[in-house]
């Protein structure tokens, strides 16, 4: 426990230490498991096997064999969101590689003159590569961006850590979220959205959790708390999970992710189909679903 505060210590140190600017790769923000979406993102500590890549990389260290997973949503303005990822443990070690994308579809452009050119595309990406071992994590990232011919690019880490507390169903997680180079267009070079996370998840009755978290947007300057539960029952080889979940992005704010998030899981020949529904950018919900296998 000594050491999650001592690294939650120096993860508040980077909050203090950044200035207040706009971020771009705001695709990064998204949800990528639909577990968690269902439970409002609150997966600092909840977040567990291949699925805790993009949340608290410490996670990965839970995965006991191989693991897959794929994640889809119908994104706003007709663009799509998607995420698939492969785990393993390696002797001590949890290891994970993921590619999350979000595609827009093709959008009409136009010449200077007014006239139809043809239209263009855009597209965000970012490749992951994790691992865990014991109570700690981390995870380098590529990240890509392309509009109409025009591509940036950045790196990033992030890093997390879970501490279980003896003899109680408490399960603490800290974690900071892209740590690194700005992205640039052309002459503008915007931050990453930095974020500096801290949640716990407590076990009410068997098979029903309680996990909460806040999250620092660091040069968004906006703090977004998530209080999420599921209760999952497991019968022989089979089992399914009902999941909700509220956000709220400041005390007095209604934006961003606010708002009521349900979702539901069943379970069956060590595969997992997950769907959730959340609010977005304050624009309306978004349906997600996620399928994951283990080996």
């Amino acid at each position: 426990m000594k050491n999650s505060m001592k690294i939650f210590s120096l993860l508040l140190l980077v909050s203090a230490a950044a200035n207040a600017a706009q971020t771009g790769a705001q695709f990064l923000k998204i949800d990528t498991d639909a577990r968690l979406g269902g439970m409002a993102s609150a997966g600092v500590a909840s977040a567990l096997g291949v699925s805790a890549l993009n949340y608290n990389p410490a996670g990965l260290a839970a995965m006991t064999g191989p693991e897959a997973a794929f994640s889809h949503s119908q994104w706003l303005m007709d663009s799509t969101h998607d995420f698939i990822g492969f785990g393993m443990p390696v002797k001590k070690l949890a290891l994970a590689l993921g590619v999350t994308r979000l595609s827009n579809s093709k959008m009409e452009g136009r010449a200077d003159d007014g006239t139809a050119n043809g239209g263009y595309s855009a597209y965000d990406q970012a490749v992951s590569l994790g691992f865990g071992f014991k109570s700690v994590g981390g995870a380098v990232k590529y990240i890509q961006s392309s509009i109409a011919g025009v591509k940036a690019q950045a790196f990033a880490v992030d890093l997390g850590a879970k501490q279980k507390i003896s003899r109680l169903p408490v399960t603490f997680g800290i974690g900071v979220q892209n740590l690194g180079t700005g992205i640039k267009y052309l002459s503008q070079r915007d931050n990453l959205p930095l974020s500096v996370n801290a949640g716990f998840t407590f076990v009410v009755l068997p098979g029903m959790g309680l996990s909460l978290d806040v999250k620092r947007l660091v040069y968004d300057k906006q703090t977004v708390f998530s209080a999420g539960t599921e209760y999952a029952m497991l019968i022989g080889g089979a089992g399914f999970a009902l999941r909700g979940g509220y956000g709220l992005s400041g005390l007095t704010q209604n934006n961003e992710k606010s708002g009521l998030c349900v979702g539901a899981g069943v379970m069956a020949l060590g595969a997992q189909l997950d769907y959730a529904v959340s609010p977005e950018t304050g624009l309306g919900s978004v349906q997600r679903i996620t399928v994951k296998k283990k080996f």
